[in-house]
C-alpha cells in the first residue's frame, strides 16, 4: 500500500464506521411496552407465585392491570416533562404489588375452585388498551404498536 493509498484508507474506513452506526440507530425501534418475540411476561416469577394454572391466569390478569396502569403513569410523565421509562417491562414489574392485587382467598384455592373468579376477570376489561390509546395520542408510543 502506497501512502497516498494509506491517507485515503483511513478516512474511508471512518466514514464507513460512521455511515454504520448512523444506519444502527436510525433502525432503532421506536419505543413501547413490548419485548420483542420474546413475549412480555416474566415467567420465573408467575412460575414461582402461582401454585396452580388457574392461579397463574389470574396473576396474568392482574399483571395486565399492572402493566396498564403503569405504563398510563409513565406516558403521562412523557407528556409532562418528567423523567419516565418507556420500555419492555420484563424484570421491571413490582411483582409484590401484583400479587397484592389478587384477593388473598384466591391464594390458596384450587385450580377448579379459582377458575370462576379467573373467567369473571377475563370478562373484565384490563385497561391495556385504553392505556395504550392514551399513550398512542400522547405520542409517547408509535401509532401502530400494540402488545
Amino acid at each position: 500500500m502506497t501512502m497516498k493509498t494509506k491517507r485515503l484508507a483511513l478516512p474511508f474506513a471512518a466514514l464507513v464506521a460512521l455511515t454504520a452506526f448512523a444506519g444502527t440507530a436510525s433502525a432503532a425501534e421506536p419505543a413501547n411496552f413490548g419485548c420483542g418475540y420474546e413475549g412480555s411476561e416474566d415467567k420465573s416469577e408467575l412460575d414461582a407465585r402461582a401454585s396452580n394454572y388457574s392461579l397463574r391466569q389470574i396473576l396474568e390478569e392482574y399483571r395486565f392491570r399492572w402493566d396498564a396502569a403503569y405504563a398510563r403513569a409513565q406516558c403521562k410523565a412523557f407528556s409532562e416533562g418528567k423523567p419516565y421509562q418507556i420500555s419492555c417491562l420484563r424484570g421491571r414489574r413490582d411483582w409484590d404489588a401484583i400479587a397484592a392485587m389478587v384477593p388473598n382467598e384466591l391464594w390458596g384455592m384450587s385450580r377448579q375452585d379459582a377458575k370462576p373468579f379467573l373467567n369473571k376477570l377475563k370478562a373484565e376489561d384490563d385497561g391495556y388498551s385504553a392505556a395504550m390509546t392514551y399513550c398512542r395520542e400522547l405520542g409517547a408510543i408509535p401509532k401502530k404498536w400494540n402488545r
